[in-house]
């Protein structure tokens, strides 16, 4: 459940992140650039958190954390601007900005400390199988292990 909500936030994020990058792209397409690698590493951690897999290289990590930093900025600016127009606006559309600013902020933190994380990521086939012992069944399911113990 906890990874189809981050895929959830994750291409909720990579809309903004698009839609950020057109508007800007007429009168700074520097920042339109970064907003659209940006929403390109989006798209990459939304692809992990499907199939498991990394699209971008371990050496590529300092660009990745940039990109994170960015969208950092983006949902810690989407908590401010929902915050001053909520009284204003008292819509459905405000107020659930906030929460998904907040989710936003909180993936993308999330995502650059899974970075630095010793050995395997906890979402990955290997991470599973660590407490594999004797008497114990392991069987595999679309990539994944799988602990079945004998009774």
């Amino acid at each position: 459940m906890l990874r189809v909500l981050r895929v959830v936030v994750n291409s909720f994020a990579l809309v903004v992140l698009t839609v950020l990058g057109v508007v800007t792209l007429q009168f700074n397409p520097l920042l339109a650039l970064i907003f659209f690698l940006s929403a390109l590493d989006q798209f990459e951690d939304v692809y992990y958190y499907v199939y498991g897999k990394r699209l971008v290289p371990r050496h590529l990590m300092p660009l990745d954390i940039v990109f994170e930093s960015i969208l950092v900025l983006v949902g810690v600016g989407m908590f401010t601007l929902s915050l001053i127009y909520y009284y204003y606006f008292s819509t459905w559309f405000f107020r659930a900005m906030l929460p998904l600013s907040l989710l936003i902020v909180y993936s993308a933190v999330e995502d650059v400390v899974e970075w630095f994380k010793p050995g395997v990521a906890p979402t990955t086939k290997h991470a599973v199988t660590r407490g594999v012992h004797l008497g114990e069944e392991v069987r595999e399911e679309e990539e994944f292990r799988f602990i079945r113990r004998r009774h």
